[in-house]
């Protein structure tokens, strides 16, 4: 079971109202830390850049805030929070998972959206970027490619990039290679990463070899 599993049901509690429902919040959230055990890790550095935009308000800062947290807590990765900037950000990896996700949500500025700042703020080579965002920009009018390429020359080493739509709205934002656009959200979706990790055509390859 992955941690990912509780977040309905701790949004089911948390708006009954009922009697004893802290009780049952605080058992769930035992039980995702307990699910870390089942998060991949990944070799290498890992840089988790979480979208605090406005447009992220509701369900997807919700889930975004959970993912980030899990792969803060379970692998060698930093934080970065962007909006109209972009900052990183250090928790107590400690902490309760659903604490870090609140934590996460409190620290959002709710202003634009500027992608550009990921890879101008970060400061070291990483393996692996991993864009947590409803993919809705408009600061600078383009995508950020070109500071995907000064970021690369910059540190010297390219990184696989996992950009998330948490929305669905389908809007691309990093027309890259060694680039993996991902919609949506499931306990398959860290199964992917490591497929991907272990081989690049590794969905197409799923794909052939079903049988019709």
């Amino acid at each position: 079971v992955m941690p990912f599993r509780f977040r309905t049901a701790i949004d089911a509690i948390e708006e009954s109202q009922l009697k004893g429902s802290q009780k049952a919040i605080r058992a769930l959230s035992e039980a995702v830390d307990t699910a870390l055990a089942n998060v991949p890790r990944f070799e290498g550095r890992t840089l988790v850049a979480m979208d605090c935009s406005g447009s992220m308000l509701g369900r997807p800062m919700k889930v975004g805030s959970l993912f980030a947290s899990v792969l803060y807590k379970a692998n060698d990765a930093d934080l970065m929070l962007f909006s109209g900037d972009a900052k990183y950000a250090t928790f107590n990896k400690d902490d309760a998972t659903l604490t870090l996700a609140s934590r996460i949500e409190d620290k959002a500025e709710w202003s634009g959206t500027n992608f550009n700042a990921v890879f101008q703020r970060a400061q070291a080579g990483y393996d692996r970027v991993v864009i947590l965002s409803d993919m809705q920009a408009w600061m600078g009018h383009w995508t950020p490619k070109q500071e995907f390429k000064k970021f690369v020359k910059r540190n010297g080493k390219r990184p696989r990039v996992y950009s998330f739509d948490l929305a669905g709205y389908g809007t691309l934002q990093f027309p890259e290679r060694e680039v993996y656009c991902l919609a949506g959200f499931s306990d398959k979706t860290m199964e992917t990463m490591k497929f991907l990790e272990e081989d690049k055509r590794a969905l197409l390859s799923q794909i052939d070899s079903v049988d019709l």
